[in-house]
């Protein structure tokens, strides 16, 4: 499912010079709302810019960009032999056993192509991780992908049956974040949501934590000299799959070119990715966690980078005006 050269290139760390690029993308972030924008190189910070002093300790909500740290939890888990990417998820959630939900896998959970019933985002089908369990199969597992909630409370709870005594929040802890010195704060969908820890969407972070992270995963989840998640894993949360070749396990990606990408059960938030633009740009791969009002964590492998930017509303859809390609164009530009 991964190669070679992919594994090569998410564990490369070489020095590349910092250019105008990344001021010149921060600079139009901020006309777009953006109110915090940094940029790394090979783990340097080359760029950096607030709104306002307060912004740099602000914890902003990430929205769906909390998506991805579930494909990385999931390597983390593989790495500890609780799981494997091509198991059935009822191996562990015993209840889907006997119906059409039987013969998924954890890899097309986090692809998002496992066939469950998942309603767009801001459609309905925010629930709980026990609640969500409980969903039904609209579509043959792998044959179609469908973007939203469901299929990440579902990994919460699988999560939470594999460690039984341990919440999956806390293993993320543990096992990552803690050692990273970030903070992934969940917040409550609403005064009254019964459960706050929305795998999905509830998750918080400051720029420069979110970047850290970003730098983790580029540098192939090795960190202080020991492999801290399994690397084959982790590549491929950077494959496509055949449903949707511009989409990982929980990251987008940049498609290869002239690959057929779904618009339909493609996520508003993250279309103006796939209308040809993409292939305008200087490099052949393109990591991206992605959240509402264009909150975005963006790794560049090729270029030893990880770029992040974050908005005040979380707004669906493109109505922030802002293009993903027009700041990467200006993010790789040399001059």
């Amino acid at each position: 499912m991964f190669s070679r050269a992919l594994l090569s290139v998410i564990a490369l760390a070489v020095s590349v010079p910092a250019t105008a690029g990344p001021r010149e993308a921060c600079d139009y972030s901020k006309r777009f709302d953006g109110v915090t924008c940094l940029v790394m190189i090979n783990g340097t910070i080359v760029h950096e810019q607030y709104r306002q002093t307060a912004d740099e300790a602000e914890r902003w909500r990430l929205a769906s960009g909390t998506k991805s740290f579930s494909g990385v939890a999931a390597a983390a888990a593989v790495q500890d032999g609780l799981l494997s990417l091509d198991e059935r998820v009822s191996d562990t959630l015993t209840e889907w056993r006997d119906d059409g939900r039987r013969d998924i896998t954890v890899r097309q959970l986090l692809s998002l192509t496992s066939g469950i019933d998942t309603p767009a985002p801001g459609r309905g089908g925010r629930s709980s991780p026990d609640d969500a369990v409980s969903r039904r199969l609209a579509h043959p597992p792998g044959t179609r992908f469908a973007y939203g909630q469901a299929p990440f409370q579902i990994f919460a709870a699988l999560m939470a049956r594999k460690l039984k005594t341990e919440s999956y929040e806390a293993y993320l802890r543990r096992r990552l974040l803690d050692g990273l010195g970030i903070t992934l704060e969940f917040r409550p969908l609403t005064p009254f949501a019964r459960d706050g820890t929305d795998w999905g969407g509830g998750g918080a972070m400051t720029a420069r934590d979110w970047a850290r992270f970003g730098e983790f995963v580029r540098l192939g989840g090795k960190w202080n000299g020991q492999q801290w998640v399994d690397l084959a894993a982790l590549a491929d949360n950077f494959v496509g799959s055949t449903t949707h070749p511009g989409y990982g396990l929980t990251w987008w990606l940049k498609p290869p070119r002239g690959a057929a990408v779904p618009l339909e059960g493609t996520t508003e938030n993250a279309t103006d990715f796939y209308r040809g633009g993409a292939d305008t740009l200087p490099v052949t791969q393109v990591w991206m966690a992605a959240g509402a009002g264009k909150q975005r964590m963006i790794i560049l492998p090729e270029r030893q980078m990880v770029a992040v930017r974050q908005t005040r509303r979380l707004l669906l859809g493109e109505r922030s005006g802002f293009s993903d390609i027009e700041f990467l164009r200006l993010l790789l530009d040399r001059p």
